[in-house]
């Protein structure tokens, strides 16, 4: 069983990367001409010598005190968000998993097929197992589009946005993050982003883990071993 991150759903952990570390990871993705493309999904299923370098000690470490039974990562996407490509992230949680195939199977709802990947919505339990790592390839400051938070509110299950934005209930928090730090949070806590103000790029890696098996012979679309 994982850990809720405590009450809050979120931490912001500095350090985790050596600036050696990041330079490496970004002469990778330069020498495969991913640094300018705004989204790039199944990140590090696809590119294993990137991986190589994601899995370090001090992340595994983290994964680890938080799913000691982890074995595996279930989806990264590789976000550039440079001063071209400003857009807003309104509030939503992360409700959706990638598989190969779709099956009926019980809980599973709202299916869809996007690219060569199957999208499906699992239960509430199976979501509030999971927890996505965020690696922070440039300083984000709250001008630089940091993400924003409603602490705790992960513990809500899924929440109707429009019905939560005529109150906006809950306290909101800036996950300010340097170079080489990451952010972890449970994907069901309220999350969103600003515009850039200060003209630079937010390269970030996301990466989704879980201790979980799926059931009845539904298989992840991206299951990294770590």
């Amino acid at each position: 069983m994982i850990s809720p991150l405590g009450p809050k759903g979120f931490e912001v952990i500095e350090d985790v990367y050596s600036k050696q570390e990041i330079d490496e990871i970004l002469r990778l993705i330069h020498s495969k001409g991913l640094e300018n493309r705004y989204g790039v999904r199944n990140f590090l299923a696809d590119h294993p010598e990137i991986a190589q370098k994601v899995f370090t000690d001090n992340l595994l470490e983290i994964i680890k005190r938080i799913a000691p039974d982890c074995t595996k990562s279930i989806k990264s996407i590789y976000f550039d968000k440079p001063p071209s490509a400003n857009w807003i992230v309104n509030w939503h949680q992360d409700l959706t998993i990638n598989l190969t195939n779709r099956k009926e199977v019980p809980g599973f709802r709202n299916w869809r097929v996007a690219g060569q990947r199957t999208v499906v919505q699992p239960p509430r339990a199976f979501l509030e197992n999971i927890f996505t790592v965020r690696i922070h390839l440039d300083d984000c400051p709250e001008e630089n589009g940091a993400l924003r938070v409603m602490e705790g509110s992960h513990t809500g299950g899924v929440i109707q946005i429009k019905d939560w934005m005529k109150t906006r209930e809950g306290v909101e928090r800036i996950c300010e993050v340097q170079r080489g730090g990451i952010l972890v949070m449970k994907p069901l806590i309220l999350h969103a982003s600003r515009r850039t103000e200060n003209h630079k790029s937010r390269r970030v890696i996301h990466v989704e883990f879980t201790d979980q098996e799926l059931p009845d012979g539904l298989q992840w679309k991206e299951g990294v071993e770590i």
